[in-house]
């Protein structure tokens, strides 16, 4: 019998999807040395696969900037009394399916914490997407056009988290951004 190459394994992989009969069964014929690089196996792909869907997830949320919440000076943000950052950054309100509403003057880090907020749900595996207000309308106005907008609206309603930025900017009637100052 010839050796397997790498390129034997690779390609075994590429068809492999395990099921547990399967694992129990080869799990059950191994040494106690080759169950233990099985399971290294085994996690290193679950990781793989993790960190994967993190980026399209991260790709897919259309972030202008990568933002973080760590060091964030949280001395211009007020919470109602039963909140606070812990569980802002926990991101409870999202399993809660809570509405957060971010509002203040310019340069207080609404923009920061809404993306950082939406970059911190991509990373723990959950769906979100960052707009501006404007880009969010011109999307759907777009999509009434094209008579999709039924399909736009089911593609946005997968994700558990949508951070609209910059609303009240421009004036907004039944069609759209700036259309009411026409």
């Amino acid at each position: 019998m010839n050796p397997i190459t790498d390129q034997d394994l690779l390609e075994a992989g590429k068809h492999a999807s395990l099921t547990g009969s399967v694992l129990t069964e080869w799990a059950e014929k191994g040494t106690p040395k080759q169950r233990e690089y099985l399971h290294g196996v085994l996690v290193a792909e679950h990781e793989s696969r993790l960190e994967s869907r993190r980026q399209r997830l991260l790709k897919a949320a259309r972030l202008p900037a990568m933002k973080s919440l760590t060091g964030f000076d949280y001395s211009n943000v007020r919470f109602p009394e039963d909140y606070g950052s812990h569980p802002l950054e926990s991101l409870d309100f999202i399993d809660r399916a809570q509405d957060l509403v971010l509002y203040g003057d310019v340069g207080t880090g609404k923009t920061h914490m809404a993306t950082a907020l939406v970059a911190a749900a991509c990373r723990q595996g959950i769906a979100a997407r960052f707009f501006t207000t404007s880009a969010l309308v011109m999307m759907l106005r777009r999509a009434k056009e094209e008579d999709r907008l039924d399909k736009e609206l089911a593609s946005l309603a997968k994700n558990q988290l949508i951070a609209i930025d910059e609303l009240g900017y421009l004036p907004i009637d039944n069609e759209g951004p700036g259309a009411c100052s026409r």
